[in-house]
């Protein structure tokens, strides 16, 4: 059961993110994903491409992608949100299975050590929440567009407290969208835009939340009804 009190705290903490993203003004173009641009597009690869392949990354995801192809792509803000959530999200499965399956033998070659051991220490600064509320933490953790959480990290948290597969994945995705929507907004309208966005989508959720709630205490009762 997720306690009132984590609900509130979630959200006076959303309310502070949009004050350490964005600024009224457009954002200068930040100096990597300047030269990440510019490496492909001296190969004339799409801006698409581009956006996609950046939201890929850990040191971009979508919180990097999305304000990029709105700001300097000049791309309307749904395809922008399209090209970001896709491209953060096509890592994530193959992120997964190497983690359960590979992870052993890639730390067995220095590069992928460091790297592993570089995205678990990230994890584990932030990923309580996941071990407290499972997949509802995993969401929440997702959604949130800051630096040490995200796709990337929400999977390494999904491995180390034991998140089933498709389950983690599901919850990845959602929070993805969730993540994608705030960027989006912020890009877009700044501050107060975000705020209006990100209390309403926290209202759909525990709405969501609560219904999800009422229907497992129901479920409940006709076991208890049907075993008596």
């Amino acid at each position: 059961m997720v306690k009132l009190k984590f609900l509130t705290f979630f959200l006076i903490f959303l309310l502070t993110i949009p004050a350490f993203l964005v600024s009224d003004e457009p954002p200068d173009e930040p100096r990597k994903q300047a030269k990440f641009s510019h490496f492909f597009k001296e190969k004339n690869i799409s801006d698409e491409v581009v956006v996609m392949s950046m939201a890929m990354l850990p040191i971009f995801e979508l919180r990097g992608a999305i304000p990029w192809a709105i700001h300097h792509y000049k791309m309307p803000w749904w395809k922008a949100y399209i090209l970001g959530v896709i491209g953060n999200f096509i890592p994530i499965p193959i992120i997964l299975l190497i983690l359960k399956f590979g992870l052993d033998l890639l730390q067995k070659v220095p590069f992928f050590r460091r790297f592993f051991e570089w995205l678990f220490a990230r994890t584990r600064k932030k990923g309580e929440v996941v071990k407290k509320y499972e997949s509802l933490g995993l969401i929440l953790f997702v959604m949130i567009p800051l630096p040490i959480t995200g796709a990337w990290t929400g999977s390494v948290a999904a491995y180390i407290f034991g998140i089933k597969f498709l389950p983690a994945i599901i919850c990845i995705l959602i929070g993805i969208c969730f993540a994608g929507i705030i960027v989006t907004t912020l890009s877009m309208f700044g501050i107060w835009g975000a705020i209006i966005a990100i209390i309403a989508l926290l209202t759909l959720f525990i709405l969501w939340l609560i219904k999800f709630i009422k229907a497992i205490k129901a479920a409940r009762n006709k076991e208890k009804g049907a075993s008596e």
